[in-house]
């Protein structure tokens, strides 16, 4: 028998208690909650599916947090300033990843770069829309399919992106 499960309510718990400040109070609720989370994880986890790297996460959250801030600043100053170009445009770029969750998590966080929305997955073709064509969004989606990739201990394959104008 595993000790992982123990180990995560220990962590979920420690984070709770984190999230509340230190105290005990409603401590009946969070143990639904805590339990809850644990036998969600340990199931996850029997199914075989990727085990989750903590340098890939270290690596990913950052560069998520650093490039939605920057996606929100961009849409907004677009959004309040007319002068400011928008050249709507689709991009076709060929995925890497494998189908499953690593896929799954860089096509959903896609619209947290600046200026980008997935619109539609067709096998490993993925469309991007743009809100204005820059030269580096294949560069950036690139970047981060990697480091989706990355969380769930997958590289990619190829040396660069491959991309095309529908």
């Amino acid at each position: 028998m595993s000790l992982r499960p123990l180990l995560w309510f220990v962590a979920f718990s420690g984070l709770w208690w984190i999230l509340v400040g230190g105290g005990f109070e409603g401590w009946y609720a969070a143990l639904l909650g805590v339990a809850g989370a644990t036998a969600i994880l340990a199931s996850l986890a029997q199914r075989s599916s990727p085990r989750l790297r903590v340098t890939g996460i270290v690596g990913f959250l950052p560069f998520v947090v650093r490039e939605g801030v920057a996606g929100g600043i961009d849409v907004s100053r677009r959004a309040l300033s007319p002068s400011l170009p928008l050249s709507p445009d689709l991009l076709e770029y060929e995925v890497r990843l494998p189908v499953g969750p690593a896929r799954s998590l860089f096509v959903n966080s896609i619209s947290l770069l600046p200026g980008t929305f997935s619109a539609q997955l067709e096998g490993p073709l993925l469309t991007v829309h743009l809100l204005a064509s820059e030269p580096d969004t294949a560069e950036r989606l690139a970047e981060l399919e990697t480091r989706a990739g990355r969380v769930f201990g997958i590289m990619t394959s190829g040396e660069g992106p491959e991309v095309n104008s529908p």
